[in-house]
């Protein structure tokens, strides 16, 4: 630094030269380290590529959001990193997804198998976590299948355990551990049969979009009533049916038999989608499968009204069969509602005389 060099003394001096002298000099001039002057030039937006920084991010984002309108209501063949990305940021109401388990099995043509040095295999999933959670709105949320990994030593590792935290340094929220238990699968030797898997629930805020009905189930004592305070006597259960809880016991996985079963290796069942697809979002809201395998998650979003989109490397023929053949539902079903709950409810009616409304012209404009 020469005698006609500037002394940098305040943040306010150093911002003032950004545009006008090298991060060196500046360093120089104030005693900054390069890292301390670059953070105070990104908080200010007054880095010295700031223009062109914009102009970039600008051009990122009308090129995603063509590339989204464009993948509506259709599946990339895409790897799914390279799917995410070309998305903008906060565009879905609820990604809903089965990760590879990273166990071996062999997709599409067979030469395809999920088996990555574990180390590898958790980079890669936070990857697209860290994706995920990007392009949730908020309010939105993820709903991530998931059952037992290979750990380094091959030990058997659950997946909801060790992807909790990594879900919650992606800046979401914690909201259920839902449980789906199977009536069939293997049985191990030295060790218990699994019999369920696991998703996990975690949105973008702490108040996603939330809708009970639809997951409800009949209540055990319909004719309970309160026994005591201002409706002492009155029916206390709900009418549409008990609080849905994290357990799903009525949801089988898809056996060799089963009716859904369509080759796939890895598929989970209709009921599962549906269920997390009408508690999670509203009708016309836009959901994210990005590991889209045979198209369950989109089947659903058809039946209930949800616009979709994902990808995979596999499968386009059998998931363009699959919704060829689905229409809009007509009903909306109410789960929690038996024909008991009905007959109690019934047997309280009672007619109600209301003195007669002013005459609706009045109220027009």
């Amino acid at each position: 630094m020469n005698a006609h060099s500037p002394v940098l003394v305040t943040e306010t001096d150093i911002l003032q030269a950004l545009p006008v002298i090298t991060y060196d000099e500046i360093r120089a001039a104030s005693g900054w380290s390069r890292g301390k002057i670059y953070k105070l030039a990104l908080k200010h937006n007054a880095r010295k590529t700031e223009a062109r920084i914009r102009e970039r991010t600008a051009e990122r984002k009308a090129r995603q959001l063509e590339s989204l309108a464009a993948l509506i209501d259709t599946t990339a063949k895409a790897d799914v990193l390279d799917y995410l990305d070309s998305l903008p940021d906060e565009c879905a109401q609820l990604v809903i997804t089965s990760i590879p388990y990273n166990v071996g099995k062999r997709y599409g043509d067979g030469a395809s198998a999920d088996q990555m040095a574990f180390v590898y295999f958790m980079g890669w999933t936070m990857q697209v976590i860290s994706e995920c959670a990007r392009i949730l709105k908020t309010g939105g949320t993820l709903f991530l299948q998931v059952g037992s990994t290979r750990d380094e030593t091959g030990g058997l590792a659950p997946l909801d355990a060790l992807l909790f935290e990594p879900l919650k340094k992606a800046g979401l929220t914690f909201q259920s551990r839902v449980i789906w238990t199977q009536p069939h699968g293997l049985t191990p030797k030295g060790r218990l049969s699994e019999r369920h898997e696991t998703a996990l629930v975690f949105s973008k805020g702490p108040h996603p979009v939330f809708n009970p009905t639809p997951a409800r189930t009949p209540q055990k004592g319909p004719a309970k009533r309160a026994f005591k305070g201002e409706r002492k006597g009155q029916l206390s259960s709900h009418p549409l049916g008990a609080w849905p809880s994290n357990v799903w016991t009525d949801i089988g996985n898809i056996g060799h038999n089963h009716p859904e079963r369509t080759g796939h290796p890895a598929q989970f069942p209709l009921e599962l989608a549906r269920r997390a697809v009408l508690l999670y979002s509203m009708p016309g809201d836009l959901v994210i499968d990005p590991f889209s395998g045979s198209g369950t998650t989109h089947v659903a979003c058809r039946e209930t009204g949800r616009s979709f989109s994902g990808c995979d490397l596999f499968y386009e023929d059998l998931r363009a069969k699959r919704l060829a053949a689905v229409e809009p539902d007509l009903v909306s079903d109410l789960p929690g509602v038996s024909d008991e709950t009905l007959a109690v409810w019934q047997a309280e009616a009672r007619r109600v005389d209301a003195p007669a409304q002013a005459d609706l012209l009045d109220f027009l404009p």
